[in-house]
């Protein structure tokens, strides 16, 4: 009997022998093998208390291992467990791993550095591309991380904030900021952009453009690293989203303009640390 090789066959081949490749080249770069795609509850020990996060890893992560790490800092008010899983709508297109943190007790910068090298520990992280998100109550964590660990922190997006003081702020480099408020945040937002834009080094006035449905965005000029605000003054404190969903829909603004989570996805790989 004479055996034949078909096209199919010779493809399937192909694609097996080219996945198992990429498997192994992506494995050889993390020293380790990939953990599997899910959703992950998860306990750190590391700091003064044990802090609950909560990680997502997509489906479309061992292709684009070593993954970006977007770290969201929880806010610390209302329905906790919607500010926790409330994002999980959302997340089905991230092309990295996401680790939303329990902030209702406050986290310290060695606490989150920790959650960092926790995550980095058993999953394939570009460390050059850890992120920090936050909004409310845990902006001020979040800026605190980026004053003192700005060689960890590629860049970040804080809005909806409260007053925090930066006068004892020294960021060793200058550290992309992307940031959006509505009409109950804007003195503490604006207060927030324009000092971080001086740590950015910016000497021109911002290019602000009008996006329609009160939002603006103003883009600020002549930085050693990006400034960017989503001025919104038909919100209140909330999230600006294309479509509201899910158990955080309660925390969300809808807005054809403007998405949150897109923007920051967005303003996250045009910066990764340098």
């Amino acid at each position: 009997m004479t055996l034949r090789t078909t096209p199919f066959l010779i493809l399937t081949a192909a694609l097996l022998v080219a996945a198992a490749c990429s498997q192994t080249d992506a494995d050889d770069e993390c020293g380790q093998p990939l953990a599997a795609p899910g959703n992950y509850e998860k306990v750190s020990l590391a700091g003064e208390v044990e802090r609950p996060y909560w990680l997502v890893v997509p489906e479309s992560y061992p292709d684009v291992a070593p993954a970006p790490l977007y770290l969201h800092l929880a806010a610390g008010g209302g329905d906790h467990d919607a500010m926790m899983t409330g994002w999980r709508p959302y997340l089905d297109d991230i092309d990295g791993v996401m680790a939303i943190v329990d902030t209702q007790r406050r986290a310290t910068t060695a606490d989150l550095v920790a959650i960092v090298d926790e995550v980095s520990a058993n999953y394939c992280i570009d460390p050059h591309r850890v992120h920090v998100m936050a909004t409310s109550s845990s902006e001020a964590m979040a800026i605190n991380m980026v004053c003192d660990a700005s060689d960890r922190v590629a860049s970040f997006a804080a809005g909806l904030g409260q007053s925090v003081p930066l006068t004892d702020c020294s960021p060793e480099r200058p550290v992309p900021l992307l940031s959006f408020t509505g009409n109950a945040d804007r003195p503490f937002v604006i207060e927030l952009v324009e000092t971080w834009s001086g740590f950015n080094g910016c000497t021109a006035e911002p290019v602000a453009e009008d996006l329609g449905s009160g939002v603006t965005r103003k883009t600020y000029q002549e930085c050693q690293a990006d400034v960017i605000l989503y001025d919104i003054d038909t919100m209140s404190h909330a999230w600006p989203v294309h479509e509201s969903k899910g158990p955080g829909a309660a925390w969300t603004a809808e807005y054809k303009e403007v998405d949150y989570l897109e923007e920051a996805l967005i303003f996250f790989a045009d910066n990764p640390l340098p």
